[in-house]
């Protein structure tokens, strides 16, 4: 081989060396990668603007959102409580303010008591109290709560027979539309109860 060429095939494996990682780095940073999330305390302020509603946020509540496909500006008041969700805070309205905070707590927190055939935002945290009429009350618990996130609850009051949930909105349809598909047959009456009286508070 002639001496020339040597140091040439040198200089050109170099070349190609230092392009390759070049590739790598305009390939991670195409657009349709998220270099930069979105501030939720901004996401929330858009909001609060758009909907006149006020917020008050735990300290707690912070981080960036990964938006891809839509332009942070356009969220609505239903998708916020969506993304919040994802990102495991919820939002709760009383005393005239929506209150953020983390996911873990939302249960304890005055959320809404659903009563008729009202609609909310699927991800919103809501309570509600569903009659059993056919079905023991306290059986069902153990099947429906795997259904259930940990920051949901889940209880049986067995003298009424009745169930007392709190969980998002679409999933506590989802399990009423169970509840209902189970709750069949013959009506239920439970003796555990007889002379049952609420405590005298006087």
């Amino acid at each position: 081989m002639s001496p020339l060429r040597v140091p040439l095939i040198i200089v050109l494996l170099s070349f190609a060396a230092s392009a390759y990682p070049q590739a790598s780095s305009s390939e991670s940073a195409s657009p349709e990668r998220v270099e930069n999330g979105v501030p939720i305390a901004n996401l929330i302020a858009t909001v609060a603007k758009k909907t006149g509603k006020k917020f008050v946020v735990d300290p707690r509540v912070r981080g960036d959102v990964a938006l891809v496909g839509q332009d942070p500006g356009s969220i609505s008041y239903n998708e916020l409580l969506t993304i919040l969700h994802i990102y495991n805070y919820d939002a709760v309205e009383y005393g005239g303010y929506v209150n953020v905070l983390p996911i873990a707590i939302a249960r304890q927190e005055a959320s809404p008591l659903l009563s008729g055939k009202e609609s909310r935002p699927d991800a919103e945290i809501v309570t509600t109290v569903i009659t059993v009429k056919n079905v023991s009350a306290a059986q069902l618990v153990p099947i429906l709560r795997p259904m259930i996130p940990q920051y949901g609850h889940l209880a049986a009051f067995p003298c009424t027979n009745k169930l007392i949930l709190v969980d998002t909105f679409g999933n506590v349809k989802r399990l009423e539309a169970v509840i209902e598909s189970i709750d069949v047959g013959e009506s239920y009456k439970s003796d555990k109860c007889e002379g049952h009286a609420p405590p005298d508070r006087s």
